[in-house]
C-alpha cells in the first residue's frame, strides 16, 4: 500500500532521477524474489522428506502446501504476462521487462490493464488469493493481519487528497517503470506469502507430535555431589506435560500432594536412601497407565575446607588469601567470619589481614537449599609478624635480564654495579609475595689507610657521591652497604643486615 501512495504522487510529472529510482527498486525486488524462491524450494523439500518418514500424518498438510504453491504460481504468472504486455505496448515486440526503454510512457499501462478490464480482474484475483491464504492459516491472528495489510486493494488517497481506485493508482497515467515495479512488488509479496503459509502448515505437522499443552526442559543428574576428579553425568530432556490432567504420584509408599509434585524429606542421618514409586496417569479412554521409577540420594555430614593459599600460618599486617569450600554448597551461599582481623571477599576467595599477638579463628556457615543458615565449622591459624627481608642490588646482565646481587662473597662487575637500579629488599626464598620499600641506606668505603668513608642515600637509588666512589674502585676491592631501612605493607620500618659487595 505504501508503494501505491508514493507512486500516486508522481502520476504526471516524473524526472529522470525518479524513473531511474524505480528501476533500482525493481532490481532489488527481483533479487528479493529470487532469494524467497530458493527458501520456498528448500521448505517444500523438507516437507517431502517429512512425508517419506510418515506419509499418513504428513500427507494432508503437504497437499495443502502444494495447493498454496499452485495458487501462488498461477497468480504470479498472470502478473508476469500482464507486465510483459505493458512493456511491449511501450517498447515494441522486442521489449524486455527488466530493461525498459520508454520508462516514462504514461499510456501503456492504462491501455493494456484498464481499458481491457485486466486490472479489475487482477484485483479480484488478489482478493481471492488473500481469502484462500487466510483460510489456510486459520485462527493465527498475526498471519491474518499480515495478509490483510499486504493485500489491501482498497481506495488510495492521492497527494491532493482525492481518492483513486487500487487499479487506477497502479495504471492510470502512470509511467511504465512505476507500474512494472508495483506489479513486481505484488509478485515478491506472493512469494513471501507462500513461504509464510507453507511454513505455517509445516509447523502444524510438528505440533501434532505432542498431545500436551506444556513442554519443559529438565536436567536429571546422577548426582549433584561430585568430588574432585570425579565425573558429572546428567540427562538433558524435554518433558511433555498435560497441565489439565494431574497424575497420581506415589513415592516410598506415600502419595504426593499439591500441584508441583515435589518430594521433600528431612535428612536426619547420613547414608544412602532409596527413592522409588509409581506414577499413575489417566488415559482419555478412562484407563490408567502406570510408570515405575527408582533412584537414590546420599546424605553426608556437612564439612568445610579452609586453607590459607600461601602456607599454614597468617602474617600480620598484610592481606593473606584464603580459600573456603563446602561440598555441595555454591560459593555465593558460603559465609566466612574471622576473629582478630579484618576480612575482605575477592573474586576467588577471601583476604584476611590479622593482627599480631594472638591466633586467628576462621568460622564458616552456609545457606542451605531450604533457606536455613547452618554453621559448618571453624579452623584456627597461627599469626606471625612478617619475617625481616634481605637487601640486594638489582641490575641487568649482558642479556638484559634483571638479576639480584646478594653478596655472599661472589664479585659483581663494576659496569653492572654502576648501571644498577640501586638497593632493593625482599624476603629471601619465600613463597610470600610481599613488596618492601627501601627508604635509604649507607655505603661504607675504606681508603688505603683503612679509614672509613660513609656516604648516605635517602632513597633506594645510589647517591651521586656513592656512585663517584664506586667508579674509582679497582677489581677486588670491597665496600659495605649498611643501615638499610625498609618498610613493608604492615607499615613497620626495619633495619636490614648489611650487604658486602666485591668489585670484579
Amino acid at each position: 500500500m505504501m508503494y501505491l501512495v508514493l507512486t500516486a504522487m508522481l502520476a504526471l510529472n516524473v524526472s529522470a532521477d525518479v524513473l531511474n529510482g524505480f528501476t533500482l527498486v525493481h532490481e532489488s525486488l527481483n533479487e528479493s524474489k529470487a532469494t524467497t524462491e530458493i527458501q520456498n524450494t528448500i521448505l517444500l523439500g523438507q516437507f517431502e522428506d517429512l512425508k517419506s518418514q510418515n506419509p499418513q500424518r504428513v500427507g494432508e498438510w503437504l497437499d495443502k502446501a502444494k495447493t498454496v504453491q499452485a495458487k501462488t504460481d498461477s497468480l504470479y504468472n498472470a502478473i508476469e504476462t500482464l507486465k510483459l504486455d505493458i512493456v511491449v505496448q511501450a517498447d515494441g515486440s522486442d521489449a524486455d521487462v527488466n530493461n525498459i526503454q520508454n520508462k516514462s510512457n504514461l499510456d501503456a499501462g492504462g491501455q493494456i490493464a484498464l481499458v481491457t478490464g485486466r486490472a479489475r480482474k487482477l484485483k479480484e484475483s488478489i482478493e481471492q488469493y488473500k481469502a484462500d491464504m487466510t483460510e489456510m492459516v486459520g485462527k493465527d491472528s498475526a498471519k491474518v493481519h499480515y495478509l490483510n495489510q499486504t493485500y489491501n486493494t482498497g481506495m488510495v488517497t492521492k497527494q491532493n487528497g482525492d481518492k483513486i481506485s487500487w487499479e487506477g493508482a497502479i495504471f492510470e497515467s502512470m509511467p511504465v517503470v512505476a507500474s512494472i515495479t508495483l506489479l513486481t512488488k505484488v509478485q515478491a509479496d506472493l512469494k513471501h506469502t507462500e513461504l509464510t503459509v507453507v511454513n505455517h502448515l509445516k509447523n502444524q505437522v510438528d505440533a501434532s507430535d505432542f498431545r500436551v499443552n506444556k513442554i519443559e526442559a529438565l536436567v536429571i543428574a546422577e548426582s549433584n555431589y561430585i568430588t574432585r576428579g570425579g565425573r558429572y553425568s546428567a540427562k538433558i530432556v524435554l518433558a511433555a506435560i498435560d497441565s489439565t490432567m494431574k497424575p497420581k504420584i506415589i513415592v516410598n509408599g506415600r502419595e504426593l500432594e499439591g500441584d508441583k509434585n515435589d518430594y521433600i524429606v528431612q535428612a536426619g542421618s547420613v547414608g544412602t536412601f532409596p527413592v522409588k514409586g509409581t506414577i499413575l496417569l489417566p488415559r482419555l479412554d478412562g484407563s490408567t497407565q502406570s510408570y515405575d521409577f527408582t533412584s537414590s540420594y546420599m546424605v553426608g555430614e556437612p564439612t568445610a575446607t579452609i586453607s590459607a593459599d600461601l602456607m599454614n600460618v597468617l602474617y600480620a599486617g598484610i592481606q593473606n588469601p584464603i580459600s573456603v569450600s563446602v561440598p555441595g554448597i555454591p560459593a555465593a551461599n558460603i559465609n566466612v567470619s574471622v576473629s582478630n582481623g579484618t576480612l575482605t571477599r575477592t573474586g576467588k576467595g577471601w583476604n584476611i589481614n590479622p593482627r599480631v599477638g594472638q591466633d586467628c579463628n576462621i568460622s564458616v556457615s552456609a545457606k542451605m537449599s531450604d533457606g536455613r543458615v547452618q554453621s559448618i565449622g571453624s579452623k584456627p591459624f597461627r599469626v606471625k609478624a612478617l619475617p625481616p627481608p634481605l637487601a640486594y642490588i638489582e641490575f641487568k646482565d649482558d642479556k638484559g635480564n634483571t638479576q639480584q646481587y646478594k653478596g655472599t662473597g661472589r664479585p659483581i662487575p663494576k659496569a653492572f654495579l654502576i648501571n644498577s637500579n640501586g638497593v632493593r629488599a625482599a624476603l629471601d626464598d619465600s613463597d610470600l609475595d610481599v613488596k618492601y620499600q627501601v627508604l635509604g641506606f649507607d655505603v661504607n668505603f675504606y681508603d688505603s689507610m683503612g679509614n672509613a668513608i660513609v656516604k648516605t642515600s635517602n632513597n633506594q637509588s645510589f647517591a651521586d657521591d656513592q656512585m663517584s666512589l664506586m667508579r674509582g674502585m679497582s677489581k677486588g676491592k670491597k665496600f659495605f652497604i649498611s643501615r638499610v631501612r625498609a618498610k613493608g605493607p604492615d607499615g613497620i620500618e626495619r633495619v636490614l643486615p648489611p650487604l658486602e659487595v666485591t668489585i670484579n
